[in-house]
């Protein structure tokens, strides 16, 4: 993608983010991005494909790094650990981009119904995944777990952690949300009875 293409996705996220997506207009996105609207039709072609552009983007920047925290499981190690390890790492993709985290987790009545159904499968991507470690960490460990209830559990829990450190002053709280996420995906462990997976019992 251009710098140029770039700057202007980045002047249409930080209007809608600000001001609401009703207010992003393609006059108001090329007065912020410090064009004119024939160069911004000619590179988009209409208010729709700028907005189906952007979605593309953050769509495809929030579900890599939300897969690189999915950790990967290892014979031997503590299932308990691994889940509050990968929640913390979790904390620190969302902090390290912000402004994307701020898109996805958008709550604005004005967006078209695109925007909430590409959310809705990006939610469904991390869903299954997360479902499919918490059945890995289970059958290592030889125990029955309800992975798919946890799966919408750790996603829910996920995105109101989110939405805590990406509030005004919220990264100032990151460690307390941090201790608490830690102290959940333990829990949630211990409740399921896994307390090490095959291959490396701890003495």
């Amino acid at each position: 993608m251009s710098a140029r293409r770039d700057q202007i996705l980045d002047a249409a996220r930080d209007l809608i983010l600000r001001e609401g997506y009703a207010q992003a207009s393609m006059h108001a996105v090329a007065r912020a991005a410090g064009l004119t609207r024939p160069a911004l039709y000619a590179e988009f072609g209409d208010r729709e494909g700028l907005f189906t552009a952007l979605l593309d983007r953050e769509e495809e920047r929030a579900l890599a790094m939300a897969t690189a925290t999915i950790p990967e499981i290892r014979p031997g190690a503590d299932p308990a650990e691994v889940a509050a390890a990968a929640t913390d790492l979790f904390l620190d993709v969302v902090l390290a981009a912000p402004d994307t985290w701020r898109f996805v987790l958008l709550r604005d009545r004005a967006l078209p119904p695109v925007a909430h159904e590409r959310v809705k499968r990006g939610r469904a991507v991390l869903r299954e995944r997360s479902e499919a470690m918490i059945r890995l960490i289970a059958a290592m460990g030889e125990r029955e777990v309800d992975a798919e209830l946890v799966s919408y559990t750790a996603i829910s829990t996920s995105e109101t952690a989110a939405r805590l450190v990406l509030a005004e002053g919220g990264a100032q709280r990151r460690e307390a949300v941090a201790a608490t996420l830690r102290w959940i995906a333990r829990r949630a462990v211990a409740a399921a009875g896994i307390e090490e997976v095959a291959g490396g019992a701890r003495g």
